[in-house]
């Protein structure tokens, strides 16, 4: 496995950079942590993204036994977070559900950098610019679907300190959250489409046309360019190039 990791000791230059960023900003270091929104809305996606995150986390829990101890945050694409474990409720009061951590608002941290450069972060505790994050450690990785599109961050932060060995337990986090929601949505996808619409998709992958896959299917031409219509709707796409190339690369036929 190859990843870089974006650490003030071999990359200074972002966190200057940032630095510079963030006092042009005018953001006050005193400031807190704020949420973005008081109701949060969770899409059916984004339910997805907990479940395999919490499911990775089962996961690396029998590898890391210091699991327990550590703070485990999942952001979205944008640097809410969506989900949180703690070792107690009382760890890190300024971080919660609903929280905004890209840099605009919580200036330098681990996610902040890890959803600008799209690489690992190791943020130490005087590296961040707002003063009530300096308590702690942090490591963020960027989680992607199948399709290589940021879909948010995992997290793991500590009061205690974290090692350089820590961010292999980060990078497997994410790497074990990414394999999760990549099945987790295919199964959602599949019990979405009939039982036609499979056989629509896969003929459609073969490079059938619809009047060929009316003949084979026993159905009108208006009837497959209808279920098809849906397939493209279930699949949140535009067009045939991209249906395929979504159906492909989740494995759906």
């Amino acid at each position: 496995m190859e990843y870089e990791v974006i650490k003030y000791d071999t990359h200074k230059y972002f966190f200057d950079e940032a630095w510079r960023r963030c006092t042009r900003r005018g953001l006050n270091q005193d400031t807190k942590p704020f949420m973005l929104v008081s109701d949060l809305y969770i899409s059916d996606e984004k339910k997805l993204l907990i479940k395999a995150f919490r499911k990775s986390i089962h996961e690396i829990s029998k590898i890391d036994g210091q699991f327990k101890n550590y703070t485990y945050l999942l952001t979205d694409e944008n640097g809410v977070i969506i989900d949180l474990i703690a070792p107690n409720k009382s760890s890190f009061p300024h971080l919660n559900i609903g929280v905004q951590l890209k840099e605009e608002f919580a200036g330098i941290n681990a996610v902040s950098i890890a959803l600008n450069e799209g690489e690992t972060a190791f943020v130490k505790k005087n590296e961040h610019y707002l003063k009530c994050l300096r308590e702690i450690d942090c490591i963020a990785v960027p989680v992607f679907d199948n399709t290589c599109q940021l879909i948010g961050t995992v997290d793991i932060s500590s009061e205690c300190g974290l090692s350089d060995e820590c961010v292999i337990t980060a990078f497997l986090m994410a790497k074990y959250t990414e394999y999760n929601f990549i099945l987790l949505k295919k199964e959602m996808i599949k019990e979405k489409l009939e039982e036609v619409e499979l056989k629509i998709l896969k003929l459609t992958v073969e490079g059938k046309t619809d009047e060929e896959i009316a003949k084979m299917i026993n159905r009108s031409i208006s009837n497959v360019k209808y279920h098809k219509s849906k397939i493209f709707e279930k699949l949140n796409v535009k067009n045939v190039k991209d249906c395929i190339y979504k159906a492909t690369k989740m494995d759906l036929i």
